[in-house]
């Protein structure tokens, strides 16, 4: 800044060139001002940060966060800084993508996945296009109507994976082109586009590229591609619930309306159920449907009751007659991890869970399922709606129509429609259910009975189509049947077909009527059979009555295509090119149900899978590869088994494969401990633990850039160690990093709280990543960390096992000067923790080592240090030392022992005190500590109370306070406390004494609503800062009125105030003004243009963060104290300085005035000469006669001193000056410049110092430049200093120069000085240490003409 400049410039400069030179100074520091305040460093030496907090940054840049809320966020790292791109506010990320750039991939565009709608405010869709350029988050059209899970970059197109139908706003013609589940984003023209085969049945949970066979891979949970070419659908036709199949309950409901089990049929479910079927409140139950036929369930849909206190918690689902369990897998709507079950099945009671698919993993044929209810949240249990799949395309006749009941199917279902008299029968011979029409033979030509049966097809397709008849003999009807026609619709407006097929049939007969080409079934279109009287059908022989019979029609795909199984491989170039098959399932599919969440095609001829399957006769679960080069086109190879559960993702680093998941072990030695994470040594075959694992399932596997490291994040919250007694977990913020080479869990340098789903390295100092963040800052630390002059920090982790509520509340600087000499920086710190080596709330680090100044029970809260001597505040008990100690302790650092003064106690007999804040006069002659606390030692003392640091003895401050004090200011005989205190039983905030008599409080009339925690001495008043609930404020108090100064967020809580000197700045503008320096806040600050913060600098108008930092659970972190190596950060280290209008105005001012004075002394010279008629010319210029011509004025000068006082050393110097004069004029420079002196040679200046010296020292060995400067100034005894009449001083004090142009020197040393024409500041110089002057400018007040004694 300006004002350290101003002692040189005024000496340096005149006065026009000073005016020029500070407005030169201010139009440079606007143009070129720094966007964040600049803390002079050197002034308050190393910085330490003591707080409650697991990673802490320096703020940089205004995208930089503390704590994210929102469910989703991206990233970016830059430079060891974590920015904030964007949030997705309502749903989750799933995946990301980087499009490969040719340029610089800084500039890639990165694509977004997940289940949210919107992200930074825009309205996206489930999906979204970053733009580095802009910073701005694009739509892609209006996105897509249902989550993504998997994205693939690629040069020109992005393939996107999920559980979608069709693009937000796609056309009617274009719906069938997309079929669900995969689309592909046209990046050139930017449009949606099918895949080629017209999508999936099931969602995509992964797509990845296989660069060697250059195919990409879907994987998933499907069956079926939308073109029909692959089907294997499990769960596309819905179960008739409606009659004939009967549903009921066991403990259901007495009475009312909930008692009805039929509530949950049929029932919509999208505004909640208003009348669901609940059990008897506090007891278990079940709900029971009994089918007319045996069906084959694959997926079951439950919907929870909606009713407020009720709902069910647990259940399972039995096959009645053999009640065997139904094996089933669930997405868990709050962890979105696929979780299998059997007989503790959870339903979530979520109101924005609409309902909960089941898959089935154990396929069973059942006549009848029970839902079993075991638990229930509230007062009992209920279901709103249930629904039943299966895979079978069959339709059954019944008189109830078997589709027409089942309106709250979410997917289409089957029917069947009669016309005429028909009546179920049921056949015990043979326990079947049919229809049968009866009516007289007379009619036989003009009945119109028929029954149309209307198939949900889900996908177009080859099929066989068969229709059952059911034999006559067990209906007793034989002698009654004939023929009947089927009249068959199987395209959209095709021709139909007509089969005739006799039912006079003994037994149970299936016949194929149909084998070709069927339509899938859609909005405008369903295939239909009608079954009906043959035209030309015959009459019973024996019989006046006939009977035609209805049951079910079946379709089956023909098989001519391989079947699909959740994975399908797809060549790019192979469509291109017409080339088929383009796209194909593996040549050896997964087992039927199989969900493939991950897969790996890093090496090429190997895919490595993931997910949840297992292999036929368990020959592998959870993983297994698959090999191009064996079988016929590639086979399923084990992976010694796989693991015993579900792999969620998977990458090959190196020659290891790393899975995560929900697994314990391998599926042959399930006692291995991996604990959901495990590593897969490709080269030995062979699994081996990661550790001991980590706590909860792991969905993630997120490789370094440089491989060097694995991180797995998931829902867990520790990595697990050895069950070694004393040995904790590690806590791990829902990631943990693993160390390949060193086979070791990797000790973070950043924090990163929350799952991390993706990284993208930019370059070599830039990311981007994505996930369910929830906080990240630079440095990972345990509530402490230290920042050095060099901006160089060191961040402590206290213990791998420390618990995660600790809190380092104070902390201090000491200079331990050891014996051999050296000054050793130690930091103390206090609070409530235990370090790695068992180290509790009071430790001392030095030399990378903490070590106990003794043993305390309880808390710390406060430390202050004078000097050796340390003082301890809180609320504990123990020793320290060896002294036993309540709530105070001093301990003398340089002898390692400990200071009895007594302890601190609360009301209570015995109990401690509380002692939040230690502070001591400027001069440390007394101590105060503040707290709640009602005596010190012997003396009664409440809330405040001083120490003479010299007697050791207590005093009381005033008398009359008590209460509970937050923060102290002293300075000379103020003192002034805050917090929730009372002055003579009169509540009040605030309370100042000058006298030691008494207390004045502050006026409840003041503006401050809520308790201040923070108290700063300022120039004329004290600065208090605390919370009032719904603001934090900080004002000024002058111990009669209270002023505001600024405003606060409601959740700020501010804990300390500081002075920070300020090196440049944005502004000029400072707090105090006229200063350097600006108002540091310490705490957890909500800042209005900034959100929270952890420390914030203040200048009078603008806000400026400083820190920030984040907890272990990803909210906020808050600073405790800032505290500072040197002595500085008060009032009294301030340096004020007049206002930059005031030294300009002053500048002007002189410059007008000397302007005026040199202008008037020339007219009055010109005035006087006139007047007198002087002739205004030169004088001439005396004769040179060689030998007798000499500088006049300095040699002048050393005649003088001859002639007085020099000795006869000088002589010698004046003869060498005048020989060298006589010699004509020198090369030589010596310590004055000659150039400008026209009237005088100096050039034998430098000679005669060296005679002189030489005659003082008594030979030639001392001859020096600055001894005969010194010696031509010691004789001088004239009142003002110049350059030919230098003066005599030492230096009084020790003065450190830290500007240019400013002379330094220590106590003693002679100073010769040449100008002292400004009161403030001199010029003079000294002794470089090599005999030659050096000068400079320092101040007056530091020399003395009296050479001091250094005794």
């Amino acid at each position: 800044m300006i004002g350290p400049l101003l002692p040189v410039l005024r000496i340096l400069l005149s006065p026009p060139q000073l005016l020029f030179a500070l407005v030169t100074a201010l139009l440079l520091h606007s143009t070129h001002a720094l966007d964040l305040p600049d803390v002079r460093l050197e002034a308050v030496g190393q910085l330490g940060f003591a707080g409650d907090y697991a990673g802490i940054s320096p703020y940089k840049s205004i995208k930089q966060f503390e704590s994210i809320s929102d469910p989703g966020a991206i990233i970016l790292l830059n430079n060891d800084t974590y920015e904030l791109l964007g949030t997705a506010t309502d749903g989750q990320i799933f995946a990301t993508c980087l499009v490969p750039s040719t340029a610089d991939a800084t500039t890639s565009d990165l694509y977004v996945g997940g289940s949210f709608t919107t992200l930074n405010g825009t309205f996206v869709n489930r999906i979204a296009r970053y733009n580095p350029t802009h910073d701005t988050f694009e739509t892609l059209d209006q996105g897509l109507d249902g989550p993504v899970y998997a994205l693939y970059c690629d040069t020109d197109a992005v393939y996107v994976g999920g559980d979608f139908t069709v693009p937000v706003g796609a056309t009617n013609d274009s719906l069938p082109s997309f079929g669900g589940h995969a689309a592909i984003w046209h990046t050139g023209n930017r449009t949606w586009g099918p895949v080629p085969w017209r999508g999936f049945n099931g969602p995509v949970y992964t797509i990845t590229r296989n660069a060697l066979m250059n195919t990409i891979l879907f994987g998933g949970r499907f069956e079926a591609t939308g073109d029909g070419y692959y089907f294997n659908a499990i769960s596309s036709q819905a179960v008739n619930l409606g009659a004939p199949t009967q549903v009921s309950s066991g403990n259901g409901a007495l009475a009312g309306n909930f008692s009805d089990p039929s509530n949950a049929v049929c029932q919509s479910n999208q505004s909640g159920n208003s009348q669901p079927w609940l059990l008897q409140d506090g007891v278990p139950g079940y709900w029971d449907a009994n089918f007319a036929y045996p069906i084959q369930p694959s997926v079951f849909r439950i919907s929870n009751v909606r009713q407020s206190d009720y709902g069910t918690r647990t259940f399972s689902i039995i096959t009645l007659g053999t009640n065997e369990y139904f094996e089933l897998s669930y997405v868990d709507p709050t962890t979105q991890q696929v979780t299998t079950c059997t007989t503790d099945c959870q339903l979530s009671n979520d109101a924005n869970v609409e309902y909960q698919d089941f898959t089935v993993l154990n396929s069973m044929s059942a006549t009848g399922i029970r839902v079993q209810i075991d638990s229930w949240y509230g007062q009992g249990g209920g279901l709103s709606n249930v629904q039943i799949f299966q895979s079978d395309i069959a339709v059954y006749a019944h008189t109830g129509a078997s589709g027409s009941a089942s309106p709250c199917a979410s997917t289409p279902s089957a029917s069947t429609n009669t016309t005429g008299n028909w009546e179920d029968r049921f056949v015990y011979g043979t326990y079947q259910n049919f229809m049968t029409a009866t009516f007289p033979a007379s009619e036989l030509t003009t009945s119109n009975t028929s029954v149309t049966y209307s198939p949900y097809v889900p996908v177009q397709g080859q099929y066989a189509v068969y229709a059952t008849t059911p034999g006559c003999i067990g209906s007793s009807t034989c002698n009654q049947r004939t023929q009947v026609d089927l009249t068959m619709q199987f395209t959209p407006g095709g021709e139909s077909t007509t089969l005739t097929i006799d039912q006079t049939n003994y037994d149970d007969k299936t016949t194929l009527i149909y084998s070709g080409f069927v339509a899938a079934s859609t909005s405008a279109f369903q295939p239909s059979i009608t079954l009906a009287v043959a035209q030309n059908a015959t009459a019973p022989a024996s019989s006046s009555t006939v009977s035609i019979v209805a049951e079910s029609i079946q379709f089956i795909r023909n098989g001519t295509n391989a079947t699909l199984v959740s994975i399908l491989e797809y060549s790019p170039s192979n469509f291109t090119q017409n080339i088929t098959p383009a796209w194909h399932p593996l040549a050896e599919q997964l087992t039927p149900g199989s969900i493939v969440r991950s897969v790996d095609a890093t090496t090429g001829n190997l895919l490595y899978i993931g997910g949840q399957f297992s292999g036929l006769n368990s020959t592998y679960r959870g993983a297994v590869s698959y090999d191009y080069r064996q079988g016929n086109g590639g086979a399923m190879v084990p992976l010694n088994g796989g693991v015993n559960g579900t792999v969620y993702d998977l990458k090959v680093i190196g020659s290891s494969l790393f899975v995560a998941g929900e697994f314990d072990g391998t599926l042959t030695a399930p006692s291995e401990s991996f604990n959901n994470v495990a590593e897969f040594d490709i080269s030995s075959s062979s699994w081996n633990a990661i550790g001991m694992g980590v706590d909860g399932a792991a969905a993630n596997v997120v490789p370094s850039a440089d491989n060097a490291t694995v991180t797995f994040s998931g829902n867990f919250s520790h990595i697990l160690q050895q069950p070694t007694p004393g040995m904790a977990n590690i806590p791990s913020f829902g990631n943990a990093a693993w160390n390949i080479t060193e086979r070791q869990w990797a000790q973070p340098k950043s924090l990163i709280v929350g799952q991390l789903v993706s990284s993208h390295a930019l370059n070599e100092t830039t990311q981007i990543l994505a996930g369910g963040i929830l906080g990240a800052q630079t440095y990972r630390a345990d509530d402490a960390a230290v920042m050095d002059v060099q901006q160089i920090w060191s961040p402590y982790t206290l213990a791998s096992n420390s618990p995660i509520n600790g809190t380092v509340h104070a902390g201090v600087f000491w200079h331990n000067v050891t014996s051999d000499g050296q000054n050793k920086t130690v930091v103390i710190m206090g609070g409530r923790f235990t370090t790695n080596n068992n180290v509790s709330n009071l430790a001392l680090y030095q030399d990378g080592t903490w070590r106990g100044l003794g043993e305390l029970d309880g808390e710390v809260s406060s430390l202050h240090i004078l000097r050796d001597t340390l003082y301890i505040g809180g609320r504990f008990h123990g020793t320290v030392g060896d002294t036993r100690v309540t709530s105070f302790a001093i301990y003398d650092l340089a002898h390692q022992t400990a200071q009895d003064v007594g302890s601190v106690y609360g009301s209570e007999q015995g109990s401690p005190g509380t002692v939040n804040v230690i502070q001591s006069q400027p001069d440390g002659t007394v101590v105060f500590i503040g707290g709640d606390f009602a005596s010190v030692g012997s003396m009664h003392c409440t809330s405040v109370c001083k120490l003479d640091t010299q007697t050791r003895q207590w005093n009381q401050v005033a008398p009359g306070i008590s209460g509970q004090v937050r923060d102290i200011a002293a300075a000379n005989n103020q003192v002034t406390v805050v917090g929730d205190i009372a002055v003579n039983n009169n509540p009040t905030f605030a309370a100042r004494t000058q006298d030691s008599s008494s207390w004045t409080a502050m006026s409840s009339s003041d503006a401050i609503s809520g308790t201040p925690s923070a108290v700063l001495n300022g120039p004329s008043n004290v600065i208090v800062a605390g919370s009032n609930g719904s603001a934090g404020y900080v004002g000024t108090w002058d111990g009669q009125q209270y002023s505001s100064l600024a405003q606060l967020g409601s959740s700020s809580d501010i804990r300390q105030m500081l002075f920070m000197p300020i090196q440049n700045a944005p502004s000029d503008a400072r707090y105090p003004p006229n200063t350097d320096t600006m108002l540091l806040l310490v705490g957890h600050l909500e800042l209005q243009d900034h959100g929270n913060v952890s420390a914030a600098l203040y200048d009078g108008n603008d806000w400026y963060p400083y820190t920030m930092s984040t907890k272990y659970d990803g909210a906020p972190g808050q600073l405790q104290q800032v505290f500072h190596e040197t002595r500085c950060c008060t009032v009294s280290e301030i340096i004020h300085h007049l206002p930059v209008p005031a030294v300009i105005l002053i500048s002007i001012a002189i410059s007008l005035g000397v302007i005026f004075f040199l202008v008037a002394a020339g007219l009055l010279v010109l005035f006087a000469k006139r007047r007198n008629s002087v002739k205004d010319a030169p004088e001439p210029m005396p004769p040179y006669i060689p030998g007798q011509n000499r500088p006049s004025s300095l040699v002048a000068m050393l005649d003088a001193a001859q002639a007085g006082t020099i000795g006869a050393g000088a002589t010698a110097a004046i003869a060498g000056a005048s020989a060298a004069a006589a010699a004509g004029p020198s090369n030589e420079k010596g310590v004055v410049d000659t150039s400008s002196s026209p009237g005088h040679d100096f050039s034998g200046f430098e000679a005669a110092g060296a005679a002189a010296a030489a005659a003082a020292g008594g030979g030639g060995g001392g001859i020096t430049a600055f001894g005969a400067l010194l010696a031509a100034a010691a004789g001088n005894t004239s009142e003002e200093a110049s350059d030919d009449n230098p003066r005599l001083f030492y230096a009084k004090y020790p003065f450190d120069a830290k500007e240019h142009g400013e002379l330094g020197f220590d106590t003693g040393i002679p100073i010769v000085v040449t100008d002292m024409s400004d009161n403030v500041w001199w010029m003079g110089c000294k002794d470089d240490g090599s005999g030659n002057p050096i000068s400079g400018l320092f101040p007056s007040n530091y020399v003395t003409e009296t050479k001091p004694s250094l005794s």
